[in-house]
């Protein structure tokens, strides 16, 4: 439990997308993007209430979609907000601890993603919940998956350009936006049941 807290207090700093792009929506960062009790897991319902957070803050105009150039917008500001060093590169260390306040551990290169929705593809124990490892190991192949170059660095361009696959797999009926439900439907797909963990009494 300690070793949890002491990883949160380290990671503070982490900004949300929603404070990088619009201050009105900024919030306080947990350990994980979208962890609001800060326990070290993301829930389904936490995952939702992320989505539609960072959904209105990208929805510049407040019509309830998401042209490419609002993703591109929201893109640009995310990329700068994982630059932790200012270099106008982000590693794949940056990328992850932005995403899931922990770095990636040494291993071997992670596969290519796949189109089930984000939150089904992180939680692979699938007990409804999403633990910082199970994010880490998600956001890594997403990073391969950006870095359309394989030199380990992700430029602006490289990132955003990934948005062009994101959002042809994000607006299934090809009208060129994404409302809030296809978004849902993208980065969290189907919920789920929790599972309740047994406590010894």
């Amino acid at each position: 439990m300690n070793k949890i807290l002491s990883l949160c207090l380290s990671f503070t700093f982490c900004l949300l997308l929603a404070g990088a792009i619009d201050a009105r929506a900024a919030e306080t960062a947990g350990c994980m993007q979208g962890d609001a009790n800060n326990d070290g897991s993301i829930t389904c319902s936490e995952a939702k209430n992320l989505a539609s957070e960072r959904f209105t803050a990208m929805d510049s105009n407040n019509n309830g979609r998401l042209s490419m150039d609002e993703m591109e917008t929201g893109m640009t500001g995310i990329h700068k907000a994982m630059d932790s060093n200012g270099d106008r590169l982000v590693n794949v260390q940056e990328y992850v601890t932005y995403w899931c306040g922990a770095a990636p551990k040494n291993g071997k290169k992670p596969g290519r993603g796949n189109k089930q929705p984000q939150f089904s593809k992180m939680d692979t124990n699938r007990d409804g919940t999403v633990s910082t490892g199970e994010c880490v190991a998600l956001w890594t192949v997403r990073f391969r998956d950006a870095d359309d170059n394989r030199d380990d660095k992700l430029t602006a361009k490289e990132y955003v350009q990934s948005i062009i696959i994101w959002f042809a797999d994000m607006d299934p009926n090809r009208d060129s936006a994404v409302t809030i439900s296809e978004w849902k439907s993208y980065w969290i797909g189907k919920c789920r049941a929790e599972k309740i963990k047994k406590t010894r009494g």
